[in-house]
């Protein structure tokens, strides 16, 4: 069993301006063009060279869910592929799952006290738990899926007393899906009839926030080619937009599907939910429309294929190549190697991916195509920042 230990070196973590040390980029970019369908990332978080420290049966790989759980399918399912992809290949492996944020220290304890050897937190709020948990186990690796680590501490300026150095075990796996969801705003852009797009998010964090200014950028985008007057309704481009918040923001479809008919009742006739099972309940309304001229951008997942009962009214997904990530980060560590820097996964290294059009991909024209693949090199190239697309600006 192991124990907390205390730690003369205080770790934090900060999300958003919040109490933890975690900072997340606005904007990102690559150097390499990759497919805009093309398959999900193979790049490896960490370097995954040298022996395994122990034999695939005796090495055990866990994974603490967030709330929203299993079945979501969108994050915490993709974590649950990379966890049974890795004991496919002989490994042991545990899980568990949080009912409310007052689980995620016990939740990590709970795995670490069946002795795991690698721990992948899931979402960004299991922040300050997973920063707590690998200072007090510094021999077990750690990883977060939806953070990056501020090395230079809570007041992001580095140089100063207050710099927190990123933990030698401890690995951010995060997605620069900004990039892929403003190929999918260029798409929406093209697509709408009414000339309106609605988003919202489960919370205000910039695993969230990041797809609303990727579907903004994407729209604003396709009006500066167009000269077209294309609104985005739930997201302003800089901070204010429609939020559920509260004490379930993630597992409502009911309030999902509330939410998407009142964008519908605005004149929306595309609805982008970024809130996990909550969002399930707005491609359910999409799918509903007794004119089928209503329709959805997923997130995480390739929604079509995870939610096939509405893939009618699935015009594409954002994607993260979560699982890729996630059996990478455990392979590394069955490998020797404990953590210290983070994983971005970027257009460049598939990490983040817009998917296939499935049952649309014969109704989207070749010049729509051509721009979303155009636009798609240009911010894998480094040419095209999202960021100069949003209100804010970069």
């Amino acid at each position: 069993m192991r124990r907390r230990q205390a730690l003369g070196m205080s770790r934090r973590l900060v999300v958003l301006g919040a109490a933890m040390a975690i900072a997340i980029a606005a904007c990102g970019g690559g150097a390499t063009p990759a497919p805009t369908t093309g398959p999900v990332a193979t790049s490896q978080p960490t370097e995954a060279a040298g022996t395994p420290v122990a034999s695939a049966s005796s090495f055990k790989a866990c994974v603490a869910f967030d709330t929203g759980g299993l079945g979501d399918k969108g994050f915490n399912d993709l974590a649950q592929k990379g966890l049974n992809d890795f004991k496919a290949l002989g490994y042991q492996g545990a899980f568990s799952e949080a009912q409310s944020s007052t689980d995620y220290a016990a939740n990590i304890q709970r795995l670490l006290d069946q002795d795991c050897n690698a721990v992948v937190t899931v979402g960004f709020n299991q922040s300050q738990a997973t920063a707590d948990a690998a200072a007090a186990n510094p021999t077990v690796a750690f990883a977060q899926v939806d953070t990056s680590w501020n090395a230079c501490g809570p007041d992001f300026t580095c140089g100063n007393a207050d710099d927190t150095p990123q933990p030698a075990n401890f690995t951010g796996l995060d997605y620069q899906i900004d990039q892929a969801a403003m190929l999918a705003g260029d798409l929406a852009g093209g697509w709408t009839k009414t000339g309106k797009i609605g988003t919202y998010g489960g919370q205000p964090f910039a695993g969230v926030t990041r797809f609303m200014d990727g579907l903004y950028a994407g729209v604003k985008y396709y009006n500066s080619l167009h000269n077209t007057t294309v609104q985005v309704l739930g997201w302003d481009g800089d901070k204010n937009g429609t939020f559920i918040n509260g004490d379930n923001p993630w597992n409502d479809p009911a309030k999902g599907e509330q939410l998407a008919k009142q964008f519908f009742d605005q004149g929306a006739d595309i609805v982008h939910p970024v809130s996990g099972a909550t969002g399930n309940g707005s491609i359910k309304a999409a799918a509903a429309a007794p004119n089928h001229d209503k329709w959805a951008i997923g997130v995480d997942n390739d929604q079509a294929l995870t939610l096939p009962e509405y893939a009618s009214a699935i015009l594409t997904s954002a994607q993260k190549a979560i699982d890729v990530s996630v059996v990478d980060f455990f392979k590394s560590a069955a490998a020797g190697n404990l953590g210290g820097k983070d994983y971005e996964g970027t257009l460049a290294n598939n990490g983040v991916l817009l998917a296939p059009f499935h049952d649309f991909d014969t109704q989207i024209s070749s010049d729509l195509k051509a721009e979303i693949e155009t636009l798609r090199a240009g911010i894998a190239g480094g040419s095209i920042k999202v960021c100069t697309y949003l209100k804010r600006g970069c």
